[in-house]
């Protein structure tokens, strides 16, 4: 399974259109990027507040260009602000993703909101390419940064790798360690890789899915002894590679996750929409990044556990 790049969301003012086009351009580099002006962006028949909702739960990060808009009288004095739509929408998506998810560029000249003041966010001037070029960057490469990481979000799938890890590879890792004895046949076996198998897709049960996928590969059941209990497992057993054998074993833990999209999403009829499998897609792909970086700090799991896909 390829690792998708982010999808990054640019919003903007009218005004500022040409400013968020730049903005797009340099960070085509980092992620997927798309302009709120993009065709397929709004749904239709919903509110605009809706569809905000809704693209909070879909992109993976989302960067707002605040540019110089409106004059406002404040305390007998004329200041230069941004927009208020492009700050209620930054707001949601920080409020919805987190601070490490949601940027906003900021005209140099223009005050923001007091509840900004103190955070550091990079500055451009409008007619200077290359002062926006440099905006983009900053945030480009937190972007990048961020996206390696597991982060708690809308949808479980950092939770579920932490805990299929901790509940499950740990132990059996440690165990296969020290050199757990299976005997098939006469045969002895006692050097044993895990094989942790990530489903192409969350369609029906994940459970039903490993069961399938433990027959076609004619896989043996049988049990580990690991430190907390015995542990049934689904074995490759080849004779002639004896002393090794493989575990395979694809984490059940995962049913649901499609269920809980559904539910943000909101759906009202069945069958997957373009935007429910991408989101099926990246969550896949955070329970990878998020279940391997458990393993690589894991001396046990290092040696002897890889993530494959579901062949």
């Amino acid at each position: 399974m390829a690792d998708k790049k982010p999808q990054i969301f640019i919003g903007s003012s009218g005004a500022g259109l040409p400013i968020a086009e730049k903005a797009k351009a340099c960070l085509e580099s980092f992620g997927e990027c798309f302009l709120w002006t993009d065709s397929g962006i709004w749904e239709p028949n919903r509110s605009t507040f809706d569809n905000l909702l809704r693209m909070a739960s879909y992109f993976d990060f989302g960067v707002f260009v605040a540019t110089a808009d409106d004059l406002t009288l404040k305390k007998d004095d004329i200041v230069i602000e941004p927009r208020d739509n492009v700050i209620l929408e930054m707001a949601l998506f920080l409020g919805a993703m987190g601070r490490d998810k949601a940027y906003l560029l900021v005209e140099d000249g223009i005050e923001l909101p007091s509840d900004f003041k103190g955070i550091y966010m990079p500055r451009f001037e409008r007619k200077d390419d290359a002062s926006i070029s440099a905006a983009c960057s900053d945030y480009g490469a937190r972007i990048q940064e961020h996206y390696q990481m597991g982060h708690l979000s809308l949808y479980p799938t950092t939770a579920l790798a932490i805990g299929y890890y901790k509940n499950f590879v740990a132990g059996l890792a440690e165990s296969m360690h020290n050199a757990p004895v299976v005997e098939l046949d006469g045969i002895i076996y006692s050097d044993f890789k895990l094989k942790v198998v990530v489903p192409n897709d969350l369609k029906g049960s994940i459970r039903d899915k490993a069961r399938v996928f433990y027959r076609r590969h004619k896989l043996t059941e049988s049990a580990l002894q690991t430190p907390l209990r015995r542990h049934p497992a689904w074995f490759y057993l080849d004779p002639s590679q004896a002393p090794i054998g493989i575990i395979y074993d694809m984490p059940t833990t995962l049913t649901g996750v499609d269920d809980a999209i559904e539910l943000i999403l909101q759906k009202g009829y069945k069958g997957r929409s373009k935007m429910q499998q991408i989101i099926e897609h990246r969550e896949l792909n955070n329970f990878r990044r998020v279940l391997q970086m458990q393993i690589d700090e894991d001396p046990y799991a290092r040696d002897n556990v890889e993530i494959i896909d579901e062949f």
